[in-house]
């Protein structure tokens, strides 16, 4: 549960031996106490701070989900975002590939996605509803020119994944892009919390998927 009282942890006390997070981070605009709503059923560890007037939330560690919802960055910036708890933005590094997810009002099918992979540039993956650059932008608060930088940066491929993560954000002007090189200084934030999950919430969480592929397999979705 969250303990807003509490400061995390920072992991880097942990040793060699630990597992580095998740490299992920969603920027959530919402009221703090939508925010903080949602937060409290994620089950991803998170770290969540004010960063002026967005809320960051930093993946702190992998979900204890088992496979194939064992993915802590797609389950941080893929997961739906209320419109009265956005609009939001998310950014991961996922499979080798830089993932940005627009959470917006008036998506009824869930996120937009934007994936990006070096040596290739912007890719269509299969089932995802896109993003288009001009929704980004606007959701970010940026001037309408941005629109032609961020197309220029997108279509670039020599890029790192992180590099490229990095070089959007700092083109949007949004905060924390090195929070994704260094999650554990989002412990360092002025007013960071961090939310541990339940074991409750993970069994919900656990049972909610399984319902969820039985009914799509008795209704001839799933084989």
């Amino acid at each position: 549960m969250t303990t807003p009282s509490t400061r995390p942890t920072d992991d880097r006390a942990a040793g060699p031996a630990s597992v580095p997070p998740p490299t992920a981070l969603l920027l959530l605009r919402g009221p703090r106490e939508r925010v903080a709503g949602w937060v409290s059923r994620s089950v991803v560890p998170l770290v969540v701070a004010p960063v002026g007037r967005w809320t960051v939330a930093v993946a702190a560690a992998g979900p204890p989900t088992g496979p194939p919802y064992d993915d802590g960055a797609l389950l941080l910036v893929g997961r739906p975002v209320p419109a009265r708890t956005g609009p939001a933005l998310g950014f991961s590094e996922t499979g080798g590939r830089a993932v940005i997810t627009v959470h917006a009002a008036g998506r009824r099918r869930g996120p937009g996605w934007v994936v990006w992979e070096p040596g290739v540039g912007l890719v269509r993956p299969p089932g995802l509803d896109l993003a288009g650059p001009g929704e980004i932008v606007r959701l970010a608060g940026c001037p309408a020119r941005t629109r032609e930088e961020l197309v220029d940066l997108l279509h670039e491929t020599g890029p790192r994944p992180m590099t490229m993560l990095q070089a959007v954000m700092a083109t949007l002007g949004l905060p924390g892009p090195r929070l994704l090189q260094d999650p554990v200084r989002a412990a360092e934030l002025p007013g960071a919390t961090r939310h541990d999950p339940s074991a409750r919430q993970v069994s919900w969480f656990e049972d909610a998927v399984a319902d969820s592929v039985r009914l799509r397999r008795e209704l001839g979705v799933l084989e």
